[in-house]
């Protein structure tokens, strides 16, 4: 498996219209996808492990390649369907910092504890167009019926009390991105 996404920032002529919306919104995501559904919001907790990164999250993050972070992986759901898969990488520093946060999560949104602390600052977004073999569009559709041609995703820093930790949205094919 190819495991370096190619990241950029969003330019509109690049990504689908109708996902465009999506992939630059700044705001909580969890806001929107409660808003948005219509079978009811919640997060479904895959797992937090300690892992290494993938490399190009080391070099995105300024941590070494050998490094365990922590990373947890949930599923945004509408009802009984995914509409997106979350992983949250979070380096060693931040996590000695903030361990009672990420620890009392459980089945919680992280975008509610992100977008309710005035302290926590966002850092620009990226975009990416994961293809089949991608080892973040593999673990996307791990337990999905449907392997479509591409996904879309996002990911951004995140600073809480300065201390930075990595947030990747990848928006699964269920999704309806009509507003």
């Amino acid at each position: 498996m190819k495991h370096w996404t190619r990241w950029y920032q969003p330019q509109r002529r690049l990504m689908p219209p109708e996902m465009a919306s999506w992939l630059t919104d700044t705001g909580s995501l969890t806001r929107r996808l409660k808003a948005h559904n219509k079978h009811g919001f919640s997060v479904q907790l895959l797992g937090n492990h300690w892992m290494k990164p993938l490399p190009d999250e080391c070099l995105d993050l300024g941590t070494s390649m050998t490094q365990m972070a922590y990373q947890r992986e949930v599923k945004l759901m509408d009802g009984d369907k995914a509409n997106v898969y979350a992983r949250t990488v979070v380096p060693l520093a931040t996590f000695q910092v903030m361990k009672h946060r990420f620890e009392a999560l459980g089945n919680k949104s992280l975008g509610e504890l992100l977008f309710t602390d005035p302290s926590v600052k966002r850092g620009p977004i990226e975009i990416a167009c994961l293809k089949p073999g991608q080892w973040l569009y593999e673990v996307a559709v791990l337990e999905e019926a449907v392997r479509p041609d591409e996904l879309w995703g996002r990911r951004s820093h995140f600073y809480l009390s300065g201390k930075i930790l990595l947030v990747n949205e990848i928006f699964l094919p269920t999704l309806d991105w009509s507003e």
